[in-house]
Order: C-alpha cells, then structure tokens, then sequence
C-alpha cells in the first residue's frame, strides 16, 4: 500500500505548528516533569506564538513589548537563550530587547511619530528567524471639556476631545476607577467623545465615595506577523493618551432629589 507524505495530508501551517510542538514535547519529556517556561532551543519557530506590542504615551518614546509562548497566548512561555534574540526598530533607531517577565521582552525607544515599527525575532542557524512591522498611527493630544474643577458628578455625562481626528477611524476608549465599574467600547475618531452618566456605575462597596477615574484613549493599527509564527500571532501599535478627574457622587447616591429644570 502507497504511503502518503505527511506534507500531502495536512496543510502546511499545521505541519509546522505540529513540528515546533514535537520540539516542545521532546522537551519536556527529557526533563520528566511539565514545564511552565521552555529555553527557546527546545522549540522551533514554527511553534512559536508572539504576542507584539508598539504603545507610544505621548512623552516621545514608544514602549516595544512581546510575549512569546508556545501553542497560543495562554501557553508555555518562551525564554530565548544562546544565539536566539529579539531586536525592534523605530524609525531609524534599532535596540535589542531585554527580558522584563516570564516569556516577556521589552525595550522603550526614543521617538514617537506615525512611522513603521519592525521587529525581528533573530535565531541560530538550525532555526528560522521571523520578523514582524505595523505602523505607529498620528499621535494626538486629549482634553477634557467639561469643568472639573469640583470635580464631576457621576450624574453628570463628560466630554473628551483630542486632536487631530482622523477621518474614517476609530479611537478605543475605556474608563476605570477604584469607585466605578470598568466601562470600555470604540468611537468614531472624529475628535470628540460624549460619555454618557450611566458609563460611570458606581460599586455597591463605593456608593457616596469620591474616586478618581481615568479615561484612555487608544488609536490603533494593527500589523503584519511574519506566517513562519503560529497563526493567530499578532502586532499592535497603539498611540495612548490619557486624563483624569475626581468622580464625585451622584444625587441618587445620597438619596437627594433632583433639582427641577427651570422654566
């Protein structure tokens, strides 16, 4: 009976996915017992999944982070050793990245403007390097229009604007405080933002109690991830800016009736 090459039952992402996991899988039986980290020259590239962040915060600089792990984001973590290295480039500048965290490499680098950020995952010569780019959007400045002098009642909606907009994009936005619920969602990038009063929900634990809540605004482009990686690997690059304010309670929190309207 004919035999059929492995390469003809199976499609070629999931022939190298299952390689990079036999090396895994070797591994660990070597050592005789389940690994929560893995030395990168136990694995092939094709078993790897980078997990790849860009986040410039408006002082200048863009944070370059990547997590790597093997069979998905919440796998095995990954520490690169011998020849095995990660090295980011933004704009004209290129700094090797340092481990910060189990399977978790960082580097902050100067600069900031809407320019493309690459990366290269560099390995010995048994294995295959891979290399990832996205683009840094425009970076933006954020303000906050309603007065918040004495603070803002959670009775009350709160508007955001930054600037410049950009036509046909969208800006993510979130709103969390040690007082309120975490509120999060997407808005048109057309420059300004109207947050409801129902966005700030009080905690029951919280109610009568001032917090201060931040609001992020996050303009994001996502990138291309070289296909030697395991599929679904991916690579934001994020221009975050942020602002805060004193969140006060609402009337109905102190059980105060509502003023009527004049007129």
């Amino acid at each position: 009976m004919a035999v059929r090459p492995l390469g003809d039952s199976i499609g070629d992402d999931t022939l190298r996915y299952q390689l990079g996991l036999w090396g895994l899988s070797y591994a660990i039986l070597a050592s005789g017992c389940s690994l929560e980290d893995v030395d990168s020259d136990a694995i092939r590239t094709q078993g790897i999944f980078a997990d790849i962040l860009a986040l410039a915060p408006g002082d200048g600089s863009t944070l370059v982070r990547v997590q790597l792990t093997v069979g998905g984001d919440d796998g095995t973590n990954v520490t690169l050793v011998g020849d095995d290295r990660l090295e980011a480039q933004v704009g004209e500048i290129t700094e090797r990245l340092g481990r910060s965290g189990r399977g978790r490499y960082e580097q902050r680098i100067s600069g900031d403007s809407p320019s493309e950020v690459s990366l290269r995952l560099l390995r010995g010569e048994e294995n295959d390097p891979a290399s990832a780019s996205a683009q840094l959007p425009e970076g933006f400045m954020i303000a906050l229009d309603t007065d918040s002098a004495a603070g803002i009642s959670r009775g009350t909606p709160v508007i955001v604007s930054w600037t410049p907009p950009v036509s046909g994009g969208l800006i993510g936005w979130e709103v969390e405080g040690s007082c309120i619920w975490t509120e999060s969602g997407q808005t048109p990038d057309d420059g300004s933002l109207t947050l409801a009063a129902t966005t700030f929900r009080v905690r029951a634990t919280q109610i009568g109690e001032d917090c201060e809540v931040q609001v992020t605004l996050d303009r994001q482009n996502d990138g291309v991830v070289d296909g030697v990686l395991i599929p679904g690997s991916r690579f934001r690059a994020i221009q975050r800016r942020r602002l805060s304010f004193a969140s006060t309670p609402a009337a109905a929190e102190l059980g105060v009736e509502p003023a009527p309207d004049a007129g």
